[in-house]
C-alpha cells in the first residue's frame, strides 16, 4: 500500500502548485472554471464506484474515462499557459493513471478518506472560482484601433481586414438604401472613413465622427473627394444640433459603447422627420460567440484579446425596442454571413484576409445582423 500512495501524494503537490500558484497568478477563464471541477467529478465516479464495490472492468471504463476528459483543456492552456505550467500539466498527465490504477489496491477506509478530501477539493474549485473569485466584467479594447495608421486599409494579417470585406459587402447595400438625391450624413463611429469616403464619392454631404484622432487622420487621407468632414466626438453625446442630417449610421459600433440605447436615441435627436437610421451589430448567442468572437481570435491573425466582447453583443428584438423608444421604426433587417469560397478555406489555414474575401446576405441573423429604421415621431429623440 505503501508503493501506491506515492502517486497520488506526487499528483497532491502537483496540483497544490498548480493551484495556488500558476491559476491564482493568471486566473481561470470560464472554460476552466467549469471544466476544472469536472476533472475532479471523474474521480469522485471512479472512488464511489470502488467503495459501492463495482465491477473492475467498470472501474477501468471509468479510469480511462477520467484520464482522456482532465486532456480536455489543452486548447485553451495552449494559448494561456507559461512553459513551467506546461510542465506541470504534463507531469500530472503522467500521473493520472497511476493515481487511478493505486486507487483499485488501496483498503476501503483509505479510499473513503480519499473520496472526502477529493470532494472538499471539488467544493473549493466550484466555489472559489464561481463564486469568490468571479472574474471581472470584460471590457471592449476600443484603444487597438488607434495605432492602425494605413494598416486600416492594406493589412491583410489583422481582422481589420474582414471589417474591410464587410464594408464592400454592405456600402453598395447602404447607398441604395439612401436613393440618389444627395443627403446629410452622419457617419458615426466612422473609423477610417470606409463608409463615409463610399458615400461623400457618391456625392452625400457626409460627416464622419470617431473618437480616435489617428483614425481620423487616416480617413482624410483617404477621402479623394475633399468634402467629408470628420470630426472627433462621443457617438453617445453628439455635438450636432436636433434635425440636423436625413441619414444617421452606425456600422459596427453599437456592440463597442457601454450604452447603446443612449447612441440610439442621439442618432434619433439628430435625425430630421423622416430621417433613416443604418446600423449594423452582432447578435447575441452562443455561436455568435464561437463564430465571430473566439473564431476570428483563433484564426485571424493579429487579433487582440477582447476585440469584441459577448456581453455587449445585441439581440434584435432588443435593438428594435431601443429604437421604438428613441421614436425610430425598424423597416429592415438583414443577416450576413462569410461566403463559403477559397478566400474563407485561405484564411483558415494562413491567418490573413485577403481583398477576395467576401460575405453575403442572409434572411438568418443569427450572427450579425444590418438594418434600417425610420424617425416616425421626431419629438421624441431626446432621452
Amino acid at each position: 500500500m505503501t508503493l501506491s500512495l506515492i502517486p497520488i501524494g506526487l499528483q497532491a503537490a502537483a496540483m497544490l502548485v498548480d493551484e495556488g500558484w500558476f491559476h491564482r497568478r493568471r486566473g481561470l477563464p470560464r472554460w476552466e472554471r467549469i471544466g476544472h471541477p469536472l476533472d475532479t467529478l471523474t474521480l469522485v465516479a471512479c472512488l464511489v464506484w470502488l467503495l459501492h464495490g463495482g465491477s473492475a472492468h467498470g472501474y477501468l471504463a471509468l479510469a480511462v474515462g477520467s484520464t482522456l476528459f482532465v486532456a480536455k483543456d489543452e486548447p485553451v492552456h495552449a494559448q494561456l499557459c507559461t512553459p513551467g505550467e506546461h510542465w506541470l500539466h504534463a507531469l500530472l498527465f503522467v500521473l493520472h493513471p497511476l493515481v487511478l490504477a493505486s486507487f483499485y489496491v488501496l483498503p476501503r477506509p483509505v479510499l473513503a478518506g480519499q473520496l472526502a478530501v477529493t470532494l472538499a477539493f471539488l467544493a473549493y474549485q466550484v466555489i472559489y472560482w464561481n463564486v469568490v473569485r468571479v472574474p471581472p466584467r470584460r471590457v471592449i479594447n476600443n484603444r487597438w484601433y488607434t495605432d492602425l495608421g494605413d494598416r486600416w486599409y492594406r493589412a491583410e494579417d489583422t481582422p481589420i481586414a474582414l471589417l474591410r470585406a464587410e464594408s464592400r459587402h454592405r456600402n453598395p447595400w447602404i447607398a441604395e438604401q439612401l436613393g440618389t438625391e444627395p443627403r446629410r450624413v452622419l457617419d458615426l463611429g466612422c473609423g477610417a472613413g470606409f463608409l463615409s469616403n463610399y458615400l461623400a464619392a457618391r456625392g452625400h454631404r457626409v460627416r464622419g465622427l470617431d473618437a480616435d484622432a489617428e483614425s481620423l487622420a487616416v480617413a482624410r487621407a483617404y477621402d479623394r473627394t475633399r468634402t467629408v468632414e470628420y470630426h472627433r466626438g462621443d457617438a453617445c453625446a453628439l455635438p450636432y444640433p436636433d434635425a440636423s442630417f436625413d441619414v444617421v449610421c452606425a456600422m459596427d459600433l453599437l456592440e463597442h459603447v457601454e450604452d447603446p440605447a443612449r447612441l440610439v436615441a442621439e442618432a434619433s435627436r439628430v435625425l430630421a422627420p423622416g430621417g433613416v437610421f443604418v446600423f449594423h451589430t452582432f447578435n447575441r448567442n452562443w455561436l455568435a460567440k464561437l463564430i465571430v468572437i473566439d473564431g476570428v481570435r483563433i484564426f485571424v491573425k493579429n487579433t487582440p484579446d477582447d476585440l469584441h466582447v459577448l456581453r455587449m453583443f445585441i439581440k434584435p428584438d432588443e435593438l428594435a425596442g431601443m429604437c421604438e423608444r428613441a421614436g425610430l421604426e425598424v423597416s429592415e433587417l438583414v443577416g450576413s454571413r462569410p461566403r463559403f469560397r477559397w478566400p474563407l478555406w485561405r484564411m483558415l489555414a494562413t491567418g490573413k484576409v485577403g481583398d477576395d474575401f467576401a460575405f453575403t446576405f442572409t434572411r438568418s441573423t443569427t450572427l450579425g445582423f444590418t438594418g434600417v429604421a425610420h424617425k416616425v415621431d421626431s419629438g421624441r429623440g431626446a432621452p
